[in-house]
């Protein structure tokens, strides 16, 4: 005969209690693993659409360059910096394009000129001509620094500990270790600077309004010291320095600036400089190739 077992009711809700748990710790579980699931795939496709954005603005980069060496004047874009929008399959390109020779080398620039440049951006005039010096005497052979300038002993009095290089800078990002150089001054003076020109001052027919200013300053500058009088104005002509430019259909190095925004969502800025050659089947050298930052 089957005797059938009774419990304890204790026992019985004991039990009861250990299911639940198990059961709610499985569901816990789940949830867990199906938010990781989603965020992985939240994770996966911002990756891929970042990536649809990055190989839409390699693809402005090639679109402008092929554009720039176009044999038909007149179907080219203007190296001005003016944006042009582009629409191919998987969103749309905002390309510009700006001559190197507008812009200010401060390889060879001089301390006066850099100096200008710091005013024209917005530095009061005093602290402009110490970062010109600044700037200048970090490109400069080692020495006893400029008036306004910083050599060794200046940085290990300000603390650093590290001194000018005494050589050309390599890349604009060096800039920013130059004994009182800020992060808002560079963010504010880099589009008009380059090193990827040979000359002290732009050859640029077309300068844009502050390397104009730059250079009316310097100029009203070198007035006043040679007992000159007069302060030309910022819509003025250029200096003779800056007209003595290139044919206007020369642009050997330029700076591409390329915005996509892909149907997906994704966003990339692209900012690529090079040296163009019509005589050689590859058409171009890419001197520096960097992700950019949208503005704005």
């Amino acid at each position: 005969m089957n005797v059938k077992r009774k419990w304890p009711v204790q026992i019985r809700g004991y039990a009861l209690l250990v299911v639940l748990w198990f059961l709610m710790t499985i569901s816990a579980v789940s949830i867990i693993m199906l938010t990781n699931a989603r965020s992985e795939t939240a994770l996966a496709n911002n990756i891929k659409f970042a990536a649809m954005a990055e190989a839409l603005a390699d693809a402005g980069v090639a679109r402008a360059a092929f554009n720039e060496m176009n044999p038909i004047r007149g179907e080219r874009w203007d190296a001005d910096g003016e944006a042009h929008r582009v629409q191919i399959s998987g969103g749309a390109i905002d390309i510009s394009i700006t001559d190197e020779d507008q812009k200010i080398n401060p390889n060879h620039a001089s301390d006066a000129l850099l100096a200008s440049l710091f005013e024209a951006a917005g530095v009061d005039r005093t602290r402009a001509r110490r970062l010109g010096a600044a700037v200048a005497d970090w490109v400069s052979p080692d020495g006893p620094p400029r008036e306004f300038g910083a050599k060794l002993d200046q940085y290990r009095a300000a603390g650093r500990s590290y001194g000018p290089a005494n050589a050309p800078f390599e890349s604009l990002d060096d800039l920013q270790l130059v004994l009182g150089m800020t992060p808002d001054v560079l963010s504010t003076v880099r589009p008009y600077l380059t090193i990827f020109t040979d000359s002290g001052e732009p050859k640029a027919k077309i300068l844009p309004p502050i390397i104009r200013r730059a250079l009316a300053i310097s100029l009203h500058k070198d007035e006043n010291e040679d007992g000159g009088a007069g302060t030309p104005q910022s819509s003025s002509p250029a200096p003779p320095a800056a007209e003595k430019a290139a044919d206007v259909d020369e642009k050997p190095v330029i700076e591409i600036k390329s915005i996509a925004r892909s149907t997906s969502g994704g966003v990339f800025v692209r900012i690529a400089v090079l040296r163009l050659f019509t005589d050689n089947p590859a058409g171009y050298s890419v001197l520096d190739w960097r992700r950019g930052q949208l503005s704005g």
